[in-house]
């Protein structure tokens, strides 16, 4: 019996010993493992892959087809703000850092992506963004892109973008997102574009917040939707859709309120005013600087003197 227990004790440290060889062999090669990770690593980044060429390309639309880069900045404008140069690392550059830079500092860069292509090309592909919203900012427009990033001031609005009104900005910094007084104010837009677009309303020039129980939207300029709450939107932008198709469909140049509060009845308002509505849009270029062109003033034309008699003499005197 005890040497049938020494021999179980003799086995159980054998075992043991076993375990904490193949312990040190497993913690030998992974450190030998890290270590050649850690120079392939350093050869990678400081002596291979080094970039020759930096590519600026647009995205592909349904087709397949490779389209322009930008229509607002040239290639070499968008290589030398990314910061990346030939002969940079190319294991060493920073995707996001990148993009982030990029779609910054170059505003109508909506969206950038970062794509290494081994061993030695990087290319970026850009997609532009525009305005969509002008927000009024005391004489201007603070021009916001589909996901309120901020484009530009410009002193009109752009055409295609909807005017906003009510709205204001704790912060609205060029080529960061504008931050809201009130963030639920981006909600209520977006809720209300997304019923507009399922409606397949798409001419919208105007959108008014200032009253959030009152809210108004403007069609081309000239029709106004008064459609009280955002709520049942759907509804209430469906009758809109209906009456001014039976009232006005003869009329383009027609400038009408229908009023939509009620989900039940909608009816045309007789309080239409003109100054109220209209503004100016016009197609602008970014950072472009706009002065206001003089009228013309007519020339004043002499006013007309009767002419002297030939003879100038006086009346004889009976």
């Amino acid at each position: 019996m005890d040497e049938q227990i020494k021999a179980e004790k003799k086995a159980e440290k054998e075992k043991k010993r076993r375990r904490l060889i193949l312990l040190r062999k497993i913690k030998v090669g992974g450190a030998l493992c890290c270590s050649l990770a850690l120079i392939l690593y350093l050869l990678c980044a400081f002596v291979f892959f080094k970039i020759d060429t930096v590519e600026v390309v647009g995205v592909k639309d349904t087709n397949g087809n490779i389209l322009p880069a930008s229509s607002y900045y040239t290639h070499d404008e968008i290589i030398r703000v990314s910061g990346v140069e030939t002969g940079d690392s190319l294991v060493r550059v920073s995707k996001r850092e990148v993009e982030d830079v990029i779609e910054t500092l170059l505003p109508y860069v909506g969206d950038v992506k970062v794509k290494k292509r081994y061993p030695s090309t990087l290319r970026l592909v850009t997609e532009d963004t525009h305005a969509l919203y002008g927000a009024d900012a005391g004489g201007g427009f603070t021009l916001l892109d589909k996901d309120f990033k901020v484009l530009n001031v410009s002193e009109r609005l752009p055409l295609g973008s909807m005017k906003l009104v009510g709205v204001s900005f704790d912060s609205a910094e060029t080529g960061a997102t504008a931050v809201f007084v009130d963030e639920a104010f981006k909600n209520r837009i977006n809720t209300v574009i997304s019923a507009c677009e399922n409606a397949g309303i798409t001419n919208i020039t105007k959108l008014d917040l200032s009253n959030i129980a009152n809210v108004r939207i403007v069609l081309d300029n000239r029709i106004t939707f008064v459609l009280g709450t955002i709520t049942d939107l759907p509804e209430k932008l469906s009758l809109g859709l209906k009456t001014m198709e039976a009232e006005y469909k003869d009329s383009a140049e027609a400038k009408i309120i229908i009023d939509v509060t009620d989900t039940e009845r909608s009816y045309v308002r007789d309080d239409y005013s003109p100054v109220e509505d209209e503004y100016e849009t016009e197609l602008i270029e970014p950072e472009t600087d706009y002065e206001p062109v003089p009228e013309e003033i007519p020339e004043e034309q002499p006013e007309e003197v009767p002419a002297e008699p030939e003879n100038n003499q006086a009346e004889a005197v009976g």
